[in-house]
Formats: structure tokens, sequence, C-alpha cells
């Protein structure tokens, strides 16, 4: 199994679109630690060997899906949207979050801005978030956030994407 636990300058998630093929409305995360884990499994491997053979003579490997997990910081109601759903409105100027009936999975964009100023992009972030809440004096309030690299429906959208630091 192949993990990478790394840094992160900047986690955004943005609204996944799947007829366009396209994410917009990005909003920054706070992120605990300001770091986050890339997972990926070992490859399910089906050996077919002939009668006798101690080698497989065709072996059929299935990969196993990329899982991303981090933890936000904040319960600000903008990040409690992106991670769980559900809807925000105004009351007494106030921004008040509302969790969707059903809460399960949700499909988002992820972008990841690693240390090193690289961009890790998943445009279909299908992911389940749950409370972490430990009420202390530092006030440090948690969402574990984790999830899994999705399908775009679309050959010309890749699925996931890690490019190298942007420059100006």
């Amino acid at each position: 199994m192949g993990t990478l636990t790394y840094g992160a300058k900047k986690i955004e998630m943005g609204d996944w679109d799947p007829v366009l093929k396209s994410t917009s409305n990005w909003v920054e995360l706070p992120v605990y630690n300001e770091t986050f884990v890339l997972t990926e499994a070992e490859p399910s491997v089906n050996e077919h060997k002939q009668q006798g053979k101690s080698n497989p003579r065709l072996r059929r490997v299935t990969p196993a899906s990329m899982a991303i997990s981090y933890q936000l910081m904040d319960t600000d109601p903008q990040a409690l949207m992106k991670a769980f759903g559900g809807t925000i409105a105004v009351v007494n100027t106030a921004d008040v979050w509302s969790a969707p009936k059903n809460r399960g999975e949700v499909i988002k964009s992820l972008k990841i801005t690693a240390e090193d100023d690289s961009i890790i992009t998943v445009p279909a972030f299908s992911h389940y978030a749950r409370l972490n809440l430990t009420i202390t004096d530092a006030n440090i309030n948690l969402i574990d956030v984790s999830g899994v690299v999705s399908d775009t429906g679309a050959d010309a959208t890749p699925d996931f994407t890690w490019s190298e630091k942007q420059t100006p």
C-alpha cells in the first residue's frame, strides 16, 4: 500500500458539474496541521495459471481507488457547506449552516496546493465528512474528511492531476 503524507499550503473545494465537466465556486478550507494523506491500496491481482504450472500465464490487475483524507479545523458555515452539503441562510446578519436532511456522500472538486507549490486537482472527489468535535480552551473543532478520486465521466477530463509549481 502506498501512503503519502504531505504538507499543504492550501486546500480548496469547488462545485463539480457532471454535465458540463467543469468546476466553479472554489472556496479555500482551513486545514488542520496543513497536511493531507494520499493513499493508494494494493491492486487486486487475479492470476490465471495453466494446469501443472506454478507461474501465471495471464494476470489481470485492477488498480485500487486513490484515497485522500485531511482534517478541517474551522466550523465556518462556508467550510461546513463544502464539506457536508446543506444550505446557508442569513439569520440576524449571521450566516447559519443547516445540515442536509440525508447526509451521505458529497461530490465536490478538490484542489491541493502542496508545500512545494505543486498542485493536485481532483475534479470529482467523492467524500464523506464527519464532525469530530472536542470543545476545549484551545477552541479546536476538527472535521474529518475522507474520500476517493472518482471517474469524471469524460475521457478528456482526467480524474487526477499533479502539476509542477505554477509560474506567474
